[in-house]
C-alpha cells in the first residue's frame, strides 16, 4: 500500500490524538477500545495501528500530553516565579487558567483511572514520575517561602507539597460535574485557608488581594 503525503499522516495522526485524549480523560484506560477511537476519529483500525502499537502506547501519548497540559498551565509557572510566595500563588492562578482550558474542559478524571497489570506498569510510572517531580518544585518553593520567614510550615513544606498536589486533583478530577463558578470558588477558599494558616508578614494578605 502507497504511503499516504505527509499533510494526510498529521491529519490522521491529529484526529487520533484529539479523540483519544477526550476519550481516555472520559472514561478511563479500561473504558475505551481501539475501535472505540477509531470509531470516533473516523478511522480504520489499520490507521490506528498504523501510527500507535497498541491502547498502551496512544495511551501514554495521551498521559504525556495532558502532563505537559498540566506544566504549561500550572507547574511551570511556579518554578518560574523569583519570589517563592508569588510562585505559591501562581500554582492556584494556575489552576483557574486549567479550569477554562478548552482541552480539559470535558474532563481529565479517566487519567486516573489506570489499572495495575503488567502491560499498564510504563502508564502508572510515568504518572507517579511527573507526580514526583510536581512535589518536587513544590517542596522546593515552599522551602524557599521558609527561608523568608514568610510561611510558617516547619518541617512539613513536602508533605505540605503532597497535599497540595491532592488540592490539584480535587481541584480538576469533577471538572465535568461544576460550573466554572464553582470551579472558581474552591480554588479560591482553597487558596485563602492555605495563606490565613501558615502565611506570614506580607505574605498573608498577598492572596487577598489576587484571588477574590
Amino acid at each position: 500500500m502507497p504511503r499516504k503525503p505527509a499533510h494526510e499522516q498529521f491529519d490522521t495522526l491529529s484526529a487520533i490524538q484529539d479523540r483519544s485524549f477526550e476519550l481516555f480523560g472520559r472514561y478511563g484506560y479500561e473504558g475505551v477500545s481501539i475501535g472505540d477511537i477509531a470509531k470516533a476519529a473516523k478511522l480504520s483500525k489499520g490507521a490506528l495501528y498504523w501510527h500507535f502499537r497498541g491502547k498502551e502506547e496512544l495511551y501514554l501519548a495521551c498521559l504525556k500530553k495532558l502532563h505537559a497540559i498540566f506544566n504549561e498551565c500550572v507547574f511551570d509557572p511556579v518554578g518560574a516565579e523569583a519570589d517563592p510566595v508569588q510562585g505559591i500563588l501562581a500554582l492556584f492562578q494556575g489552576l483557574l487558567r486549567l479550569q477554562q482550558d478548552p482541552r480539559v474542559v470535558n474532563g481529565v478524571a479517566g487519567y486516573w483511572l489506570i489499572p495495575s497489570r503488567p502491560e499498564t506498569a510504563p502508564l502508572i510510572a510515568a504518572q507517579r514520575a511527573f507526580e514526583a517531580q510536581a512535589i518536587a518544585n513544590i517542596t522546593r518553593t515552599l522551602q524557599q517561602a521558609e527561608a523568608q520567614g514568610r510561611f510558617d510550615l516547619g518541617k512539613d513544606q513536602e508533605p505540605m507539597a503532597r497535599a497540595m498536589i491532592s488540592l490539584v486533583e480535587a481541584v480538576v478530577l469533577p471538572l465535568r460535574q461544576q460550573t466554572p463558578k464553582e470551579t472558581r470558588d474552591n480554588i479560591g477558599i482553597l487558596a485563602r485557608t492555605l495563606f490565613r494558616a501558615y502565611a506570614r508578614g506580607d505574605a498573608a494578605t498577598l492572596v487577598l488581594d489576587r484571588l477574590r
